[in-house]
């Protein structure tokens, strides 16, 4: 009598079956000499120190980056509010560039609004408090005080306690900052 033979069986002598599982991988059926495990060969998830080292390096890249502006910023680049001191210290426009006198060219120019906000900007960007908040006033009070026509003398004279207020102001947040500004008309 013969016995039967079992797919996997040590009697079987067919080919094997293969089938695949859900991870892809390949199996058949076990047979005696040869037994396999179920776990994965990789011994784990392929690539995930990889992963992990980029992510790190990605990190230490932003942190870097952001401390190093951070350097720059407060340190290393001059403050565009007291550059702008400097120039009027030094008897120029806020932007660092030579005044115009006489001759040709008139003092009286009106500014463009360009130059308004560039003037504005100057201020703007500053970190301190205060340099923003006089410089950027005395910049809004010059633009509006410009719009006046020339007859119009007593609505000028609104502006003269903003102007006053602001021009003293900016003369104490340059002074706070080191640059003695004389703003005084001569």
């Amino acid at each position: 009598m013969t016995m039967p033979q079992y797919p996997g069986s040590p009697q079987d002598s067919s080919p094997q079956q293969q089938w695949v599982n859900p991870d892809g991988q390949q199996h058949g059926y076990p047979n005696a000499a040869t037994t396999t495990a179920w776990a994965p060969a990789s011994g784990g998830r392929p690539g995930r120190p990889i992963l992990l080292a980029g992510a790190v390096a990605l990190a230490v890249f932003v942190v870097l980056g952001f401390g190093g502006y951070a350097v720059y910023d407060q340190f290393i680049r001059e403050d565009s509010g007291v550059a702008a001191c400097k120039a009027m210290a030094a008897g120029k426009k806020i932007d660092g560039s030579p005044k115009t006198t006489g001759g040709d060219t008139t003092v009286d120019k009106k500014m463009t609004e360009a130059e308004y906000r560039k003037a504005r900007a100057i201020f703007e960007d500053s970190r301190y408090e205060k340099l923003r908040e006089h410089g950027t006033a005395i910049v809004d009070v010059a633009w509006q005080m410009q719009g006046l026509g020339d007859d119009s003398g007593m609505a000028g004279l609104a502006f003269m306690g903003p102007l006053g207020t602001h021009l003293s102001g900016l003369q104490s947040a340059c002074a706070d900052q080191g640059v003695i500004v004389d703003l005084s008309v001569k």
